[in-house]
């Protein structure tokens, strides 16, 4: 008989758990003149802790090929937030973000 749950069974529930607690090194992000963006694989994780050092863009794509577009992306203030990871992109998911200003910015994320 196949298997046709979607969800584990904490899922289902929509009770927030993490196996681990991930550190990132500290990261700097492209400004935003390069149009380049900063990828982190998010996968198999349910909550990202960020604390950038300025204003960001982000989203979240399937491949790490992804461009991130400024004009669909959102913006993320300085300071500490937590954002739910998005579950519906697929097994892989990645966290795109690049800074707001022409300059570079300093990150810190913690992937739980």
């Amino acid at each position: 008989m196949a298997n046709l749950q979607k969800h584990r069974a904490h899922e289902s529930l929509n009770t927030d758990t993490a196996a681990t607690w991930d550190l990132i090194t500290t990261a700097t992000d492209a400004p935003a003149s390069s149009g380049a963006a900063t990828n982190i694989d998010v996968s198999g994780y349910h909550t990202l802790g960020l604390t950038p050092a300025a204003e960001i863009y982000f989203h979240f794509h399937n491949t790490s090929t992804a461009t991130l577009v400024i004009a669909d992306a959102l913006k993320l203030a300085s300071g500490l937030s937590f954002i739910k990871i998005p579950r519906g992109l697929g097994d892989t998911i990645y966290f795109n973000y690049q800074s707001v200003a022409d300059s570079t910015t300093e990150v810190r994320i913690v992937k739980m």
